[in-house]
């Protein structure tokens, strides 16, 4: 596929990870300082499957942990997953209204621990200051303090890791510094926070402080404009990338929030996970050779998150599509 350029910037396409046999219905995806990456689960093909998936960029398969359930370390509903400097996951239930804490650098062998790394939780369920209404989102700021956006109370809280509340902002409205459901959640490098107003189709900016300073994108069908944004991610250029969950692209945006481009999807290739699944289902691959127009399958279906790496890299959650499509930005 030929890359997207814009502006002095040229977005092309790296590679896929993942496919139904790794991923069921991913909605978020972390990362560590090694950049593994964490996918959270939340969706069933006849069994509910609700778990992290942890694996490299390259797709090597790590493990995995969670599960569905509701005693300490399985999922209900789970939405969002940060990563600490301590190796630790803290995964989002907005069903059970708390935060789930786990160890990551145990030996997965390559396996599913279920619970079996599970540390602590917090959370109280309610509308009250410090109390949790449908977690949804998660960022960790420099002290490592966590954001986290709350569908159900229109708001975001600030926790230490601990969970020891120490402010929110925001309400339920349409006006600057309300909200209508905020979904992601994400932090530029001078400490301002994003937040996708899902609802109210816009993205918000705010000071650390939870001070209103601008919106991002507006309500429409036009290149630049958004129909329920999901998520948000801030590169160290400070450009912005927001996924349109329900007009399934990716809109990018400068650090002034001046549109540059639209990202629809340009996968093109299968992932190494894939492949092997055709080499050893015969009836699935002679399904795919009657094929005749594969154009359909790169663009993304309601893609739910997106993340940039260490490395620069732009992973975007391509969620009905079971997988999730990386991408690379250089700049002119």
């Amino acid at each position: 596929m030929e890359a997207t350029t814009a502006r002095g910037r040229k977005f092309s396409y790296s590679h896929t990870l993942g496919n139904l046999t790794i991923f069921r219905y991913p909605v978020d995806v972390g990362l560590d300082a090694d950049n593994n990456v964490y996918v959270v689960n939340r969706g069933h093909d006849g069994d509910w499957v609700f778990g992290v998936n942890k694996i490299t960029i390259d797709e090597d398969e790590i493990g995995r942990f969670g599960g569905e359930g509701d005693t300490d370390g399985r999922f209900r509903w789970p939405t969002s997953i940060v990563i600490d400097s301590q190796r630790l996951a803290y995964v989002a239930d907005e069903w059970h209204n708390r935060i789930s804490i786990f160890d990551t650098t145990v030996d997965f062998n390559g396996g599913d621990v279920e619970e079996g790394n599970f540390l602590r939780k917090w959370g109280v369920p309610g509308p009250e200051p410090g109390q949790l209404g449908a977690p949804a989102g998660m960022v960790l700021d420099d002290n490592e303090d966590l954001y986290i956006t709350e569908q159900g109370n229109n708001r975001v809280s600030k926790f230490t890791r601990e969970g020891e509340f120490l402010m929110t902002f925001g309400g339920p409205g349409a006006g600057p510094g309300q909200f209508n459901r905020p979904w992601g959640i994400a932090i530029d490098g001078e400490g301002n926070l994003y937040v996708a107003d899902w609802n109210n189709h816009r993205i918000q900016k705010f000071t650390s402080a939870g001070e209103f300073l601008q919106v991002i994108g507006e309500p429409g069908q036009g290149p630049g404009q958004l129909r329920r944004p999901s998520d948000v991610a801030v590169d160290a250029d400070g450009d912005i990338y927001v996924t349109d969950w329900g007009q399934s692209k990716v809109e990018v945006y400068d650090a002034d929030g001046a549109h540059l481009t639209t990202l629809y999807g340009d996968h093109n290739k299968l992932s190494p996970r894939s492949q092997k699944y055709l080499e050893l289902n015969t009836v699935d691959s002679e399904k795919r050779a009657l094929v005749t127009d594969f154009d359909p399958e790169r663009y993304f279906n309601t893609p739910t998150a997106v993340e940039v790496d260490r490395d620069g890299r732009i992973i975007i959650v391509d969620n009905i599509r079971l997988r999730l499509q990386v991408y690379r930005k250089e700049m002119a």
